[in-house]
Order: structure tokens, then C-alpha cells, then sequence
């Protein structure tokens, strides 16, 4: 037999399993996180001077806030739990669906514009090889690079044919600006021996550093 439960009982059962979950602890990590991409929501890449970085940005603290949630809810946290943020009060699931849509928007606005400059790269690293491709790959392919006498390689044609890569620039730190200049040689596509550095008093090094 089924004893009666009296309405005033059912009422406190509903307000202790209530107070319950509002009793339930967010870990700081968890809040921390939450709170970390809530700063991202409605961001857009115009928004910024740095769309790339700050995409790639908003794409790490949407991953990292999902995974900190996954992580409570598996260790017993309740979906219903309310956590306050910087875009106001929600529960564990409205947080969770947020971050999914700050990591989605940080990946496209990321992805869009890595693709688009990986395409700039693309017509040097189909006429380079060897230590070339290395060097312009690993270190130079965002610099301005000079063949002998200072002159600007611009084409990936450039890059190709010049015996010598130059990268130059100039340290104000000083009472005085220093210029430093930077050369690798080549014999083809071989690099030979190691980067030569010169350096001297001025802000623009002279033609003939750059060999």
C-alpha cells in the first residue's frame, strides 16, 4: 500500500532538493572559466585590432570553459546549478551552451584568417626547397626580406633567385638608434655556413650591410 503524503511534506521535499543543488559549490577554476568566455560573447572580429589573435583567443576559452563543465558535471555537479557571470546569472547548461557558441565563433573568425594568410605563403613555398623553404617556413616568412645592396625581395621569384636573405631594423633604445642587419647565403637552395650579423650607429643601415 501507498501512504499518503501530505502536501506540506511534498513541499519541503521540492525546497530541499532546491536548496540542495543552490547549495552546490562552483570550483574556481570552473567560475573562472565560465566568467573567461562570457567575455567573448557577441565579440566580432571587427571589434579588434588583432582579429587573429583574439579569435584564437575566444577559441581557447570556449574549449577550456566546456571542458570544465564537462568535467563538474561528470564529477556530480547539477545541470540546474546558477553561476553568475559578467552577461548575468545562468544555469550549467545556459553556460555550457555559450561557451559552444564563443568557441565556434573564435574558430571561424581564426580559421578564416589563418587560411587567408597561409594563401599569401603559398606561391614562395611552391618555388622553394631545402633549407629555403626551412628558414622562410620557420622564421622569415612574416618578415621583409632584402637581397645584396638592400634591395627588397618581393616576389616569390625573389626569394628564389637571391644568394642572399637580409632582415634589418633598429634599436631606439638607446641615446642614439642602432641599426642591425642580419644576412643568410645561399648556394641555391642550400644555405652556406651561418647568419651574418652587422650593426652600427644610425637609424637605416647603409647598402652595404646588406651582403
Amino acid at each position: 500500500m501507498f501512504r499518503k503524503v501530505s502536501t506540506a511534506v511534498l513541499l519541503s521535499m521540492v525546497l530541499s532538493a532546491a536548496a540542495l543543488v543552490m547549495a552546490q559549490k562552483v570550483a574556481k577554476d570552473l567560475d573562472d572559466a565560465i566568467t573567461a568566455a562570457s567575455d567573448w560573447v557577441g565579440w566580432k572580429a571587427e571589434d579588434t585590432f588583432y582579429p587573429k589573435e583574439d579569435g584564437k583567443k575566444a577559441l581557447a576559452d570556449g574549449k577550456t570553459c566546456i571542458e570544465k563543465i564537462d568535467e563538474a558535471l561528470a564529477k556530480g555537479l547539477a545541470a540546474s546549478t546558477v553561476v553568475e557571470t559578467h552577461k548575468g546569472k545562468m544555469t550549467i547548461t545556459e553556460a555550457r551552451e555559450m561557451c559552444v557558441a564563443v568557441r565556434d565563433a573564435g574558430q571561424k573568425v581564426f580559421g578564416d584568417l589563418t587560411a587567408a594568410e597561409e594563401a599569401t605563403y603559398e606561391p614562395f613555398r611552391k618555388v622553394l626547397l631545402g633549407d629555403k623553404l626551412s628558414l622562410y617556413n620557420d622564421r622569415l616568412k612574416k618578415y621583409k626580406l632584402y637581397g645584396a645592396g638592400g634591395r627588397v625581395l618581393k616576389t616569390a621569384e625573389d626569394y628564389r633567385d637571391s644568394p642572399v636573405w637580409c632582415t634589418t631594423g633598429v634599436d631606439r633604445e638607446g641615446i642614439l638608434p642602432v641599426w642591425s642587419v642580419d644576412c643568410w647565403h645561399f648556394k641555391g637552395m642550400i644555405k652556406v655556413g651561418s647568419v651574418e650579423s652587422r650593426s652600427g650607429s644610425g637609424d637605416q643601415a647603409p647598402s652595404s650591410a646588406f651582403r
